[in-house]
């Protein structure tokens, strides 16, 4: 079953920043609490998808000439050292899951 929700964009007086507030049920159904980390996602069709998240942290060795390599790379695919780092983790770990059932 799927719900609707209607939220309205409301703005900071102060720093003129927009927001939008979740309707506590949906925050509860999700199971999501304060301090949880969310990230949007475009959706192919033009909306927007937001998921709850959970941050590891990972220690990578690389010596400077391969961390100036992978720095290039996300530069190239214009995104951030860690977004390609973890786009990098995303699909090492999927393809796991699928050799392994």
């Amino acid at each position: 079953m799927t719900e609707t929700y209607s939220v309205s964009v409301q703005e900071d007086p102060k720093t003129k920043d927009l927001f939008f507030e979740l309707p506590s049920s949906l925050i509860e159904g999700l199971g999501w609490q304060p301090g949880d980390d969310l990230k949007w996602d475009e959706t192919d069709d033009g909306g927007f998808r937001l998921t709850r998240v959970k941050m590891e942290t990972v220690e990578l060795d690389l010596d400077d000439e391969e961390l100036f390599k992978y720095m290039q790379l996300a530069h190239e695919k214009n995104i951030t050292f860690n977004q390609f780092v973890e786009e990098a983790l995303t699909d090492v770990i999927e393809s796991e899951e699928k050799k392994n059932g």
